[in-house]
């Protein structure tokens, strides 16, 4: 009785093993947390989202991309059948620096916040985007400034609004737009 009992034991043991394993070299591979539900981007590329939310009963997925330089990787949102031009930033396994950080949701707005490094400064973004109807629009714009040589330094934040950057949809967000944005002041 107890070696029956015993051996489906050690095999659900055996098992939960495994798929933890399985998870953390996910995790390795990435930068990012992995998701137990991986779906692809069927109308593109069959890619694998590197992380997926709910935001209102729709799911944004983080999908990876071709485009890259020193440091990032970058990576596009897809949100029903919304799709953002390239933006995020993924660090590289070998970059020193971070980039994407989190998405936090609350509808019907969701923003994400990243870092990167631009110059003698590390700089970390808030992205705000906000959903009328169908469309999804970029809200905010935001990027605090902190100098790598001097910590203390007091240097003004970019805060820029839909008044200020007009209408401008999320398939239309890219990090050259981003430069722009921050290149103006």
């Amino acid at each position: 009785m107890m070696k029956t009992l015993l051996i489906p034991l050690i095999f659900i043991i055996i098992s939960c093993s495994n798929g933890r394993k399985k998870e953390e070299i996910l995790s390795k591979n990435s930068n990012l947390p992995t998701s137990n539900k991986i779906k692809t981007d069927t109308t593109t590329t069959k890619k694998k989202a590197i992380r997926e939310w709910t935001f209102n009963n729709q799911k944004i997925y983080l999908f990876p991309s071709e485009k890259t330089d020193d440091f990032y990787n970058y990576g596009y949102i897809k949100i029903k059948n919304h799709e953002s031009g390239k933006f995020i930033r993924i660090a590289k396994e070998d970059s020193p620096y971070s980039g994407f950080e989190k998405i936090a949701i609350k509808h019907p707005y969701f923003t994400i916040e990243q870092a990167y490094r631009e110059g003698d400064f590390t700089n970390y973004e808030y992205i705000t985007f906000k959903q009328e109807g169908q469309s999804i629009y970029l809200h905010k714009y935001a990027v605090n400034y902190t100098s790598t040589q001097d910590l203390e330094e007091n240097i003004p934040e970019l805060r820029l609004d839909r008044k200020t950057i007009g209408n401008i949809e999320i398939q239309n967000i890219t990090s050259d737009l981003l430069y722009s944005l921050r290149s103006k002041d």
